[in-house]
């Protein structure tokens, strides 16, 4: 390559490198002033947030104690919607009844819940996740439910974990007691978050569920099913009838008898379960044998003295303690065992035993 050729290729090098150095300044130029913009729009609309949001409050606060004036919101629900809605949401978990009603209806009356249904449809999951949160809070209100329809209902099998979650809570608040066995069936999927969100919003129906759901997951032969329905029922801690506790109790998956054994200590129990805790008192697995040591001591089975006694006698001291306990619960032939046992010469077994028996005279 000649002299005047290279010198002009590497003059056209250095524009275009110029040129490429110029648009990319102004690129982050206009970038700058976009941000500075937005960042201005924002503390604009933080600071006239902040103006009006303890009106706001205060109206509502008028409202919800009986009064009638809702224009302050009329007024700027076109201007400060998001700002109106977030002073409602507010109050959502701190009233109930008549006063929750006027709460929800004015969300209706200045079109939010129109605009949450909306949102609702969208395909931006984080707009959806907002949507349902705020519906399963106003469809606790017969109107509001009639305008949302069945878009709780269809969002039941949304995508997105936290869409069903919030539409779960909707149809609960809703008292529609005919889609609570399909919540059910919801919790027991392998979603944990979903799982442990509605055993505790379906505990109220505990004694419902028992009856059907409960009964049908236990007899359906699916380990992990049956695992799940357990799992919810110790959370719930309620004393409901289950008659295929045995079998649950002696079950192959360890998981499965854990979690029998757990829920032996406040459910009632048959005779078969009885008989098979008392064999579990002599299970190999110490596991085993401690979770069985506190459902007969819960239970109150006073056939099981003799075992428990033994268990006193063979057991670790956390063990003994545990049997000593149960023994203390069950006067006056348990406390007659404890003080035979509180002059044993194996010194846990004396020790368990002596300390058991003086808590319960204390609490007597």
């Amino acid at each position: 390559m000649t002299g005047p050729v290279a010198s002009l290729v590497a003059r056209d090098a250095l524009y275009t490198a110029l040129a490429l150095v110029g648009a990319y300044f102004v690129f982050l130029l206009v970038l700058l002033l976009v941000v500075m913009g937005r960042a201005g729009v924002l503390r604009a609309r933080k600071a006239a947030s902040a103006a009006i949001r303890p009106a706001l409050d205060g109206s509502l606060v008028e409202l919800l104690a009986g009064g009638t004036d809702d224009s302050l919101f009329r007024k700027h629900i076109k201007t400060h919607p998001a700002d109106i809605a977030e002073s409602i949401l507010l109050f959502q978990t701190t009233v109930g009844g008549s006063a929750r009603a006027r709460l929800c209806g004015l969300a209706l009356d200045l079109g939010l819940v129109h605009q949450w249904c909306e949102d609702g449809r969208s395909r931006d999951a984080i707009r959806r996740r907002a949507a349902f949160a705020n519906l399963a809070f106003a469809c606790v209100y017969e109107p509001c439910r009639r305008v949302a329809g069945d878009l709780v209902l269809e969002a039941l099998k949304d995508g997105d974990e936290e869409v069903r979650l919030a539409a779960c809570r909707g149809v609960l608040l809703a008292e529609r007691r005919d889609k609570i066995e399909q919540l059910f069936g919801l919790a027991l999927q392998p979603e944990l978050l979903t799982r442990i969100v509605l055993t505790e919003e379906l505990r109220r129906h505990a004694l419902a569920l028992a009856a059907g759901p409960v009964r049908e997951a236990l007899r359906g032969g699916d380990a992990l099913r049956v695992r799940a329905t357990l799992e919810i029922l110790v959370a719930w801690e309620r004393a409901i009838p289950l008659e295929e506790l045995r079998e649950f109790l002696e079950h192959r998956d360890r998981d499965i008898r854990v979690l029998a054994f757990q829920l032996a200590s406040f459910v009632s129990v048959d005779f078969e379960s009885r008989l098979a805790l008392i064999r579990s008192l002599h299970d190999e697995d110490a596991g085993i044998r401690g979770l069985a040591i506190i459902a007969v001591g819960r239970q109150k089975m006073t056939e099981a003295i003799p075992e428990l006694a033994l268990c006193l006698r063979r057991e670790g001291l956390e063990e003994a303690r545990h049997a000593a306990a149960a023994l203390a619960a069950m006067p006056p032939q348990g406390w007659s065992t404890l003080e035979e046992l509180s002059g044993s010469r194996n010194a846990a077994t004396a020790l368990a035993a002596g300390e058991a028996l003086a808590r319960a005279k204390r609490e007597a």
